[in-house]
């Protein structure tokens, strides 16, 4: 039944219940309440004199049509799916992006003033149905805790301070399909805790000169200074290698308590948007396939996680009647832009770092990550 339809039955009911009896009163709301579905009480209260009732109409969205949605699902895709939260503040600037490579036709003002005002919650609200059609399951662990040094590497039992730059968190990823047996490839993941900047590395198992090998390569690349490193209890990460490296270079180096992941929640997460989430969880145990793995970190998915890719940090959190904790996020920002807007990072790195970004195409790096990929899933 229309809203129409319930007003006109109500204009009629209300005339013979004004007039009526009990009896017939008692009668006229069971009529009224089983062709409407009203609540009893709220029935009563319409159908009585001097009861102002007005049909409800439009809630006041705006409702994005025509070019608007087929570029936001565009933009979404390209920036690899991000909730409406992360996705909003990338919006405009990722569409002048698109123009400027001429990757889209030049948009009207209509156009751009929605990507201005459309709001977050309708963002996940029209992306719902893609969402689902995305996701992926879980692996599994081969993390073997360290016998060795625990004492030499303190437990980190306090939080990050998150404005200071230069603190990363790493983890291993192994890349062993359906079985643990021979060696195999792993993906060392290291992501700096203020920004979200992450770096990824291909190593042939996780020996504790490999890794030690791999930690210094990234360390050369970073565009910030390394102070400290924070790991898991892997025997790949607590053993001598590891401690004497980072005595060598003066870094600080802490370790998580055994079976707490959340003690090492950014890089955990990163684990599997920026490793799993592209190769998968097959088996990868070739020199050939290591070296193509990270042609791939290092170049295209590499920009693309730290120069497109927004990620949002936490302001404050606050119990609610001591069991509800009530997390408050910041704008997101993508790691290049944190880094942009830190007083931290000199102006020398901050020039490298925006010639570079003006260089990126973001269309045509997806389409290479999509064809190395499919060299590397064929290989």
């Amino acid at each position: 039944m229309t809203a129409t339809s319930k007003k006109e039955l109500r204009q009629a009911a209300r005339a013979r219940y004004i007039k009526a009896g009990l009896e017939e009163k008692i009668k006229i709301l069971d009529e009224f309440c089983q062709n409407t579905h009203y609540n009893r009480k709220y029935a009563i209260r319409i159908l009585q004199a001097g009861h102002s009732y007005k049909i409800r109409t439009s809630t006041g969205r705006k409702k994005y049509i025509g070019e608007v949605l087929p570029l936001i699902v565009k933009i979404w895709e390209l920036l690899d799916y991000p909730c409406g939260k992360r996705l909003k503040p990338m919006l405009v600037e990722t569409a002048n992006r698109l123009i400027t490579f001429k990757e889209i036709p030049p948009i009207n003002e209509t156009v751009k003033s929605q990507l201005q005002t459309i709001g977050r919650n309708t963002l996940d609200r029209y992306l719902a149905k893609e969402r689902q059609v995305r996701r992926l399951g879980r692996g599994r662990s081969t993390t073997r805790h360290g016998s060795l040094l625990k004492s030499s590497v303190p437990i980190r039992i306090t939080n990050w301070n998150t404005r200071r730059i230069g603190f990363m968190e790493m983890d291993t990823v192994a890349h062993c399909g359906d079985s643990l047996n021979g060696e195999f490839i792993y993906s060392l993941d290291m992501v700096e805790i203020a920004t979200g900047w992450s770096e990824q590395i291909a190593v042939m198992g996780k020996s504790e000169a490999g890794v030690v090998k791999a930690i210094e390569e990234i360390k050369q690349g970073l565009p910030f200074v390394l102070k400290g490193l924070d790991s898991d209890t892997g025997s790949e990460f607590v053993n001598w290698h590891m401690v004497r490296w980072c005595k060598d270079n003066n870094l600080f180096f802490t370790r998580s308590r055994p079976y707490y992941k959340n003690d090492n929640a950014y890089v955990e997460q990163k684990n599997y948007t920026h490793i799993r989430k592209w190769l998968g969880y097959r088996r990868y145990d070739t020199a050939q396939q290591m070296e193509m793995i990270n042609d791939l970190y290092r170049n295209e998915l590499g920009l693309f996680n730290n120069f497109f890719k927004p990620v949002m940090k936490i302001k404050r959190k606050e119990k609610i009647n001591n069991s509800v904790c009530k997390k408050t996020y910041d704008t997101a920002q993508t790691p290049y832009q944190r880094l942009m807007n830190s007083k931290q990072i000199p102006l020398k790195a901050k020039m490298q770092l925006k010639q570079l970004y003006e260089a990126l195409n973001l269309v045509k790096l997806k389409n290479v990550i999509a064809f190395k990929l499919k060299r590397i899933l064929q290989s």
